[in-house]
């Protein structure tokens, strides 16, 4: 990655403002990830009002955390069963060439 595709961006999570350098390419995604944090920081200030802003962003952290662990399953999932048909269909043709 060159220096050229890195960009400078401010970011605010949960009322704190992060400058971050990212690649160009990344930017409107960590914008996104970090509108995403804020929602559900949100979400949980208006459900748990008793809870400190740190409490918020670990309970969306852990949220978020938990989708990315399914889709990898889910992934590693479906990449298995996609090889496993793939072998399927090689064998068959190489057995009916």
């Amino acid at each position: 990655m060159s220096e050229s595709e890195l960009v400078k961006i401010n970011v605010v999570v949960a009322e704190r403002n992060y400058r971050l350098t990212v690649d160009k390419a990344d930017e409107e995604k960590v914008r996104k990830a970090a509108d995403l944090i804020n929602e559900r920081v949100k979400e949980y200030k208006r459900v748990y009002t008793d809870k400190d802003y740190l409490s918020l962003v670990s309970m969306a952290c852990i949220q978020f955390a938990t989708s990315v662990v399914k889709f990898e399953n889910d992934s590693a999932f479906k990449d298995q069963y996609l090889d496993k048909q793939l072998d399927t269909i090689d064998a068959l043709l190489t057995e009916n060439l």
